[in-house]
């Protein structure tokens, strides 16, 4: 671990926030803005990984209203779904109203410890039972690990599924770093280019619908007005991804363990959504966005009551050679 590390109390745009930093790593989360966290500086290189919030002004905003309704900056967690959905599972909660990309991106959290090397926020679920931790601790000064811990507190069993919702700051020059094992991706969002829902392409080179080549592994400027989601094949998982500038400079790198988090969407925005190009790298513990789907597909997280249930999700920064 970094002998130069600190954690202390900041604010971003007005709201009372946690930092913690290294010589090369600065993370910065709001608690009561759903544990967003907004800023992932690598002060090396001085490139902040995380958008801002340009496509409008930030506002809080209140439960259950639509994710493009806050200000479309930062990171983002997603639970107990993505996709807005009743909950599928027979029992006490069936049809109970899931909201668009979850809920606990809209609810305060709650600081449970400041140390020097982490950070430990809780959020109490809403539509379901359940508590949600996660504890983000310094590895390096160029690695941060977010643990996260689910735990079930009602009487009868859940489902509920988890994603990363990052949305970093890219531009032409950027490549979205794969492990060589992919080959193929699976389009979930039907698009212009894409077609229909379920079809797979190449990676990384593919022929959209008009009949044009793309490299999947680039994102295109904002006036483009489009975007586009795929998943890695549920039954070939992976343990990182990465986004580059270039062939070699900065990057940033998610890393996880395939067991506990065995799904990976990519999500690319060209101007759809937000003012600015952005991709999201979505590690994801269910096949895929919405709970209902994944549930139906059989690749959700399953809760027993009063048994906790972990995984992690390295962050890192770093320039040159991915390893």
């Amino acid at each position: 671990m970094s002998d130069t590390v600190r954690t202390y109390e900041t604010q971003w745009l007005g709201q009372p926030a946690l930092a913690i930093e290294t010589s090369s790593l600065r993370f910065v989360t709001v608690p009561g803005m759903g544990a967003k966290i907004v800023s992932l500086f690598d002060s090396r290189a001085s490139r902040e990984w995380l958008l801002p919030p340009i496509h409008r002004s930030f506002q809080p905003v209140p439960y259950g209203a639509p994710f493009v309704e806050q200000d479309m900056s930062g990171w983002d967690e997603m639970f107990p779904t993505i996709g807005a959905c009743p909950y599928p599972l027979a029992g006490r909660y069936r049809n109970s109203p899931l909201p668009d990309h979850g809920e606990v991106w809209a609810i305060p959290w709650d600081v449970e410890a400041v140390m020097t090397d982490s950070i430990c926020l809780s959020v109490m679920g809403r539509a379901l039972p359940y508590r949600l931790v996660r504890t983000t601790q310094v590895f390096s000064d160029q690695r941060v690990r977010l643990a996260f811990e689910v735990v079930n507190t009602g009487s009868e069993p859940i489902v509920a599924l988890w994603a990363a919702h990052p949305q970093f700051v890219v531009d032409d020059n950027t490549r979205i770093r794969l492990p060589e094992s992919v080959k193929r991706v699976i389009n979930v969002h039907q698009t212009r280019d894409w077609g229909t829902v379920g079809q797979s392409y190449p990676w990384s080179e593919a022929q959209a619908e008009d009949g044009h080549w793309h490299r999947l592994d680039c994102i295109g400027t904002a006036d483009r007005h489009n975007c586009r989601k795929f998943y890695l094949p549920p039954d070939e998982p992976v343990s990182w991804a990465a986004l580059q500038q270039g062939d070699d400079g900065d990057w940033i790198r998610l890393s996880w363990d395939a067991r506990s988090v065995p799904y990976l969407g990519i999500w690319v925005d060209e101007g759809t959504y937000n003012a600015a190009p952005t991709a999201a790298l979505e590690p994801a513990t269910g096949f895929y966005d919405s709970l209902d789907w994944a549930w139906q597909n059989n690749r959700v997280m399953h809760l027993p009551p009063n048994e906790p249930i972990r995984w992690y999700l390295n962050i890192e920064v770093g320039n040159g050679m991915i390893e």
